[in-house]
């Protein structure tokens, strides 16, 4: 029997190849579009699940910051038994590393002992066990692996330090995973650290908060049983001892990728999307299997006539049912497997469909296909059984007049979320406008900005004095305002904390204020603007122990203007600081955070090397002039290097790039819904019309003009949009809410992107019936009535 069926499935394609190739396409490009986005959103969902400790892995903060006291590990470790093991990560500074005549600047991030007893990274060479046992010892990544030794084994490999006589030892690789919080390029033990960078012993110490810190806590043991042990260690140890009120608490790691590096608002967005796509595809399959079965109609009265069973033509629809979901699937497994290397390229991430190696996938695929098999297969034999015998011998059923909503209904849901993903599409886009446009209250036209890149050059002291030069002669050029030397840029501010406390009267007796390091002019030459006192500027009073606050710190602290305050750092006898200038809050950082106190400190430094960035401010219209001479200065100065260079607002505007893709993948899909909306539209209409053939042509008999006939049959359609409208604003309002709640500055919902979504789906939907209803309206009538 089940042979039987497979052949009578394979005539039937074969009789009626356009309708199997529309349901197979359509159905496979929903498949693959809920399988890609359901990777995306599982990758998500399961951020650091990886490790087998997962579960007894937090992260240490203070207050809501990540940055901890390099002292505090060795002191829970030491007087809280409960954490059985714990690690620093210090990320700070960057070297030159070389293996033959291959160098980069590299990150190399310092652990502790217990890093990879903690954490589960698959090693794929060496192993975890004393990985960096040794001083000098490092572990790698496979990509870095990749950069300096090709093909060839890491282990043994020896990566020389800067142009010295130190040499690192790759004694692991690892393949870390793209949903892993932790990333790093090279580790080492904090004793290779404290060897290659003596100073890090000195800022490890309960004044500076340079170290993530991370513990794992035994079987059995929450957060709160331990909340005082904690805050003891405070009360104890930090500064100032006895005073300090510093909340110090656990985040489950478990918890950290959806806190701190996710919008999980947006995910759930992409699940109901991917819900959506895929429900589009199912219902379009399911009506065009009944709209295909009710012209099979007769055909199924012929074979009752001749003895066969309900049973049998139960069977029948099911195998063929089953067997057209099974091509879909197979075709949109295909679809998924080709394009999901140019969407892990797009969007930066690492998906991969292996459903032998995730039951996850396994489950869904067999949950889609069962589905589609299912309820395609089980409505036409439904409707034949209600029908009399001499009406199916005739081709028609007598269920087919009722309900029109029920017919429609998948309509509205269609075009619903066609209308929610257009204007969510305009939203993302106005809101991206509204972060790129937003006045940085800096310039962002002029500034040109050279990244130092001193590790490529082994003798420092010719470099800074290069550096200088370059400066002078950029400062005495007519087409340049100033230069400035700093740390910082906007978009690359550090998180780089402390506690300030006001000498004198101020609104609070201590403020955290986010700090930067930068020279002298740095403020004149980013435009920024001063509210009061003065901004390092070249030539004025001294700047030792010299600050300049932001008006939020200001504003925090009830300061009016910069009247000599004193701000001491640490603790109420720390060190003294002199506010000289008050600017305004400009963005140093994606207006999608809240903008922070902060504090530039003022950065005597004549290593010119030390510094980050040298920033040029052009006159007006001259930033080409600038960038040519810069060139050559530089040209002059290192034979054959270039200078890396970049205007103001690049970094900064890089902080938006993942809200870009955002709203590319969801262009896509919205594409997509349409495309797939309009199949089941074209499904609809063309049953539609050939139910009012009839009608029809009694009307053209009576005089109605080709006009009034497609007004006629368009006008249905129209309602039904109407009504998805009507469904979509309340919902897609709701979610573009939700997804502004995470940014600090926002634009408006707007009413005009919900009546462009509107008027969008309502001229695409026209645009699909109107074909059908041209046809039937151009149709004879006599041809018409005769048929009927």
């Amino acid at each position: 029997m089940l042979k039987h069926n497979i052949l009578l499935f394979l005539r039937n394609v074969k009789k009626n190849k356009n309708i199997f190739l529309i349901k197979t396409i359509g159905l496979g490009v929903g498949i693959a579009s809920f399988l890609m986005l359901s990777l995306f959103v599982h990758n998500d969902l399961t951020y650091n699940h990886f490790h087998e400790n997962l579960s007894n892995i937090y992260r240490v903060r203070e207050w809501e910051s990540f940055q901890t006291k390099g002292p505090l590990l060795p002191k829970m470790l030491a007087e809280i038994p409960e954490v059985e093991n714990g690690t620093r990560i210090f990320d700070w500074e960057e070297f030159r590393l070389s293996y033959e005549d291959v160098a980069f600047a590299e990150n190399v991030r310092y652990v502790d002992s217990g890093f990879f007893s903690m954490f589960s990274f698959p090693f794929t060479e060496g192993s975890p066990k004393n990985a960096i046992k040794d001083k000098y010892d490092v572990v790698i990544s496979t990509d870095f692996a990749q950069k300096y030794f090709g093909e060839e084994s890491a282990i043994g490999k020896e990566l020389q330090v800067k142009f010295e006589d130190t040499f690192l030892t790759v004694n692991g690789v690892v393949d870390i995973p793209k949903n892993s919080s932790i990333q790093f390029d090279i580790i080492a033990s904090y004793e290779t650290g404290e060897e290659l960078s003596p100073w890090i012993k000195d800022i490890h110490d309960w004044y500076n908060t340079f170290s993530e810190t991370y513990v794992q806590l035994a079987d059995g043991t929450t957060p709160t049983s331990i909340k005082p042990k904690l805050q003891r260690i405070v009360s104890e140890n930090y500064l100032p001892v006895g005073e300090n009120e510093t909340d110090l608490n656990l985040l489950p790691f478990s918890e950290y990728h959806s806190i701190a590096e996710s919008n999980r608002t947006f995910i759930v967005i992409l699940a109901l999307i991917a819900i959506g796509i895929l429900g589009i595809a199912i219902v379009n399959f399911i009506n065009l299997t009944i709209t295909d079965s009710l012209k099979r109609t007769k055909e199924i009265g012929i074979k009752k006539v001749h003895g066969a069973t309900e049973k049998n033509l139960f069977w029948q629809i099911i195998v063929e049912s089953l067997l057209v979901g099974l091509s879909a699937l197979v075709f949109g497994i295909f679809l998924l497997v080709l394009l999901l290397p140019s969407f892990n390229n797009l969007f930066e991430t690492g998906l991969q469909f292996a459903p032998f190696e995730n039951s996850f996938i396994l489950y869904v695929l067999l949950g889609i296909w069962l589905t589609i098999g299912l309820f395609s297969g089980i409505v036409p034999p439904l409707m034949w059984a209600r029908g009399k015998l001499v009406d199916i011998l005739h081709g028609k059923l007598s269920n087919t007049n009722k309900s029109q909503f029920s017919r429609y209904s998948s309509i509205i849901v269609q075009f619903a979320i066609v209308i929610i993903l257009i204007s969510g599409t305009f939203l993302i886009r106005k809101q991206i406008d509204f972060m790129v446009n937003k006045d940085p209250k800096f310039d962002n036209e002029n500034v040109i900005i050279t990244q130092l890149q001193s590790w490529q050059f082994p003798d420092l002291e010719i470099t800074s004095k290069n550096y200088k030069r370059i400066a002078e002669e950029l400062e005495a050029s007519p087409y340049v305002e100033s230069v400035s030397f700093s740390g910082n840029i906007p978009g690359t501010y550090q998180e780089n904390y402390n506690v300030f406390y006001p000498q004198g009267k101020s609104a609070l007796e201590s403020i955290h204020l986010r700090k930067a390091y930068v020279g002298e002019n740095y403020f004149k030459t980013f435009g920024i603007k001063l509210l009061s006192g003065h901004g390092f500027e070249k030539g004025s009073i001294s700047h030792k122990n010299a600050i300049v606050l932001n008006r939020d710190a200001m504003n925090q602290l009830g300061y009016n203007d910069a009247t000599g305050q004193v701000l001491n750092e640490s603790s109420t006898t720390g060190n003294p600081n002199k506010v000289v200038g008050i600017v305004d809050d400009f963005s140093y950082q994606g207006v999608q955070r809240a903008t922070q106190p902060l504090v530039h400190i003022f950065y005597e430094q004549e290593d010119y090397t030390n510094w980050g960035y040298l920033s040029i401010r052009a006159k007006q219209g001259a930033s080409l002039r600038v960038i040519e001479q810069l060139k050559e200065l530089w040209g002059n100065a290192f034979s054959g290097i270039e200078p890396n260079y970049f205007f103001s607002d690049t970094k900064l505007n890089e902080h938006y790039k993942e809200y870009i893709q955002i709203n590319t993948l969801i262009a896509w899909f919205s594409i997509l819904a349409i495309v797939l909306s309009c199949i089941g539209l074209f499904a609809v209409a063309s049953f539609t019309m050939a139910k009012r053939t009839k009608e029809i042509g009694i009307r053209k008999v009576n005089g109605a003009t080709i006009g009034q006939i497609l007004s006629l049959l368009n006008i249905d359609f129209a309602r039904w949009v109407g009504l998805a409208f009507i469904v979509a604003v309340p919902l897609s309002w709701y979610a573009m809410h939700k997804w502004l709640q995470g940014f600090a500055y926002k634009t408006t919902i707007s009413w005009w992107i919900f009546a462009l979504g509107g008027l969008t789906a309502l001229f695409i939907a026209l645009l699909t019936v109107s074909w059908q209803s041209f046809k039937a309206a151009i149709a004879n009538p006599v041809e018409a009535l005769r048929n009927e």
